[in-house]
């Protein structure tokens, strides 16, 4: 047996104003029908209490009366068409636009912004819509520039091994201590750059730990653990550490902080100017808050987060020369924002303070 939709099933093709414009011209026409024959029943009702016409007269009387109420029926449906026509119109404009900037999207083009006309729901849509189309396009823009930097990245070590590589094969040049200890160096940095990205691929998809596996840790412990870690190399550069840190227990990932805390200390290593670093821990109304401060090499940067994105540098000749593959701030963020909290960075002349906050449950 059929089942009861199917008999209706042109009807579901029809244009959907069509379709709203059809459906309110009946039923005003039912309910017009429905009061006209009411009016016109009592009317005869009174024309047979009265008595005062002939049996002609009331039947003449009746039929104009059928005529009158068939004609206003069909003047009704008639006017609500058109006027609903026009409203619905009117109404569903909007969401052709959308359609359409859909398609286009579809097709791999850009929409342009579509104008919002009212602050209702369709234009609540539109406003939406339009934010979309903006992060998809900052989304691809970030695509687009990650690539161009992976392969940037990759094409120097690369040319550079492909290079002694074929001269040794062509005997141009004899390996030598020196030899090797370049290529181990360029490969090294190879490696190291397939892993970072590697991590943060995986903090971004949040694999590489689940908050079950959270536990309970003490800051304090923590922060102090790690700085404890580098003792050797802030002594070597002569780097005095000046720490005040507040106790309290978060619920995180301890090899997520660990690592956070590494790649900051490992940058202030990195670029350290004025010989000392702050290290701060407190707690603050959004939760626990570190803070890592030092002098360093100048970061010029339009919005506080540009220090956090993938291959970001201050000084991108120099930096490399320095070893840094501008996705240590990046691995910070993503570890951070995937236990749910956020970071930070402020700059005056060369002296920069990074922190991140992490919610307190």
């Amino acid at each position: 047996m059929l089942p009861f939709s199917y008999f209706f099933r042109p009807w579901f093709h029809v244009n959907l104003m069509w379709r709203i414009t059809i459906v309110n011209s009946l039923v005003i026409g039912v309910v017009i029908w429905i009061v006209g024959i009411s009016v016109k029943d009592y009317a005869c009702y009174l024309i047979e209490q009265e008595n005062t016409l002939t049996a002609a007269q009331r039947a003449a009387f009746i039929n104009q009366m059928d005529s009158y109420l068939v004609f206003a029926v069909i003047l009704a449906v008639i006017v609500a068409a058109i006027v609903h026509f026009y409203f619905i119109h009117s109404l569903l404009d909007p969401l052709r636009t959308l359609t359409e900037a859909t398609k286009e999207m579809t097709n791999g083009h850009e929409p342009k912004p579509i104008p919002i006309a009212n602050d209702d729901e369709i234009g609540k849509l539109t406003e939406h819509f339009n934010h979309m189309v903006q992060q998809i396009k900052r989304n691809e823009d970030a695509r687009e520039k990650l690539t161009r930097n992976v392969a940037h990245e990759l094409r120097t070590p690369l040319t550079n091994i492909n290079g002694y590589l074929e001269a040794l094969r062509s005997g141009v040049i004899q390996g030598d201590r020196k030899l090797y200890d370049s290529l181990y160096e360029e490969s090294s940095r190879l490696t190291e750059l397939v892993e970072q990205l590697q991590q943060i691929n995986i903090w971004h998809a949040g694999t590489q730990t689940s908050q079950d596996e959270y536990e309970r840790l003490s800051m304090k412990d923590l922060i102090e653990q790690q700085i404890e870690h580098f003792q050797l190399q802030l002594q070597k550069q002569a780097i005095e550490v000046r720490t005040s840190i507040e106790n309290k227990e978060v619920t995180a990932s301890e090899g997520g902080l660990k690592q956070v805390l590494n790649n900051l200390f490992e940058n202030v290593l990195r670029y350290d100017r004025g010989g000392w670093m702050e290290v701060q821990g407190m707690m603050t109304e959004k939760g626990y808050k570190v803070q890592v401060r030092n002098e360093g090499v100048p970061i010029p940067v339009t919005s506080p987060d540009q220090p956090f994105e993938r291959f970001y540098r201050a000084d991108g000749s120099r930096n490399r020369k320095l070893g840094g593959s501008g996705l240590g701030l990046a691995i910070v963020k993503e570890i951070i924002e995937s236990h749910d909290g956020e970071v930070g960075f402020q700059t005056n002349e060369n002296i920069h303070t990074f922190s991140f906050t992490l919610p307190v449950k």
